[in-house]
């Protein structure tokens, strides 16, 4: 089978890439900076297809699709998992950098799906699984940008599962809590060790790994769930339920 992955290079899209690879699938990995991970490219390129590419830029990305060159063949998945997280007050906001943060959050996955789910490019009963966050059904300080981002994608998901069921291509989305990634470190590095304490005490079950997290996107991939569409599925540690 076929699958798209984005945010390929490191975190929940590396594990998930890692993942499809060893079931035995093709996956055309999107991500920015493909030095990160090109051993393990070597070592399975027979089965990795790698497409340098940065959501920012919106409007490319009919153009991505065409540079993908499929033949005869269609795609049977689509995992979005390319983000960017930013904690800031909102005093500091600028209608720029709010549009980054819709760009790369939220628009850039409607053009995708608006793209994978033309006929020529995927198949009946495809999948489609959108990285969103637990923030995107909860509120934090200085994240308005980002929690609003993360909660225009579960409208999206909706509202697409609806529109595409004629075909039978479910859609849906997974809301880690934190999760130990290159971005969360980048969090932890602008934060004292008092405010790092207080959001993994927020998880009761501690913070995420990679691993918890890439068997449910699997799962939505996988005809075992094929009667599974318009969900969110929380996987934050026990975080949301205080």
């Amino acid at each position: 089978m076929n699958f798209i992955i984005t945010g390929a290079t490191s975190g929940i899209g590396f594990e998930t890439l890692k993942q499809l690879v060893k079931n035995g699938h093709l996956v055309f990995a999107v991500g920015r900076d493909f030095s990160k991970i090109n051993s393990y490219i070597q070592d399975n390129k027979n089965q990795i297809k790698q497409y340098v590419f940065d959501f920012v830029n919106v409007r490319d990305i009919e153009k991505l699709f065409l540079d993908f060159e499929l033949n005869n063949e269609k795609f049977d998945g689509l995992v979005h998992c390319a983000g960017i997280e930013e904690t800031v007050p909102l005093t500091l906001y600028t209608p720029d950098k709010i549009k980054q943060i819709y760009d790369i959050n939220v628009f850039s996955g409607i053009e995708l799906l608006r793209h994978f789910t033309k006929k020529k490019y995927s198949n009946e009963g495809a999948s489609v699984v959108f990285l969103s966050s637990v923030m995107g059904v909860l509120g934090q300080p200085g994240k308005i940008g980002y929690c609003s981002a993360k909660s225009a994608v579960l409208g999206m998901v909706k509202a697409g599962a609806l529109e595409f069921a004629k075909r039978k291509i479910r859609v849906n989305a997974v809301l880690p809590g934190i999760v130990n990634t290159p971005m969360t470190e980048n969090l932890f590095a602008h934060i004292v060790e008092e405010q790092i304490k207080q959001i993994v005490d927020m998880h009761p079950l501690g913070l995420g790994e990679v691993t918890d997290v890439a068997p449910t996107i699997l799962f939505l991939l996988s005809e075992n769930s094929k009667w599974i569409t318009g969900q969110n599925f929380v996987i934050d540690g026990g975080y949301s339920i205080q």
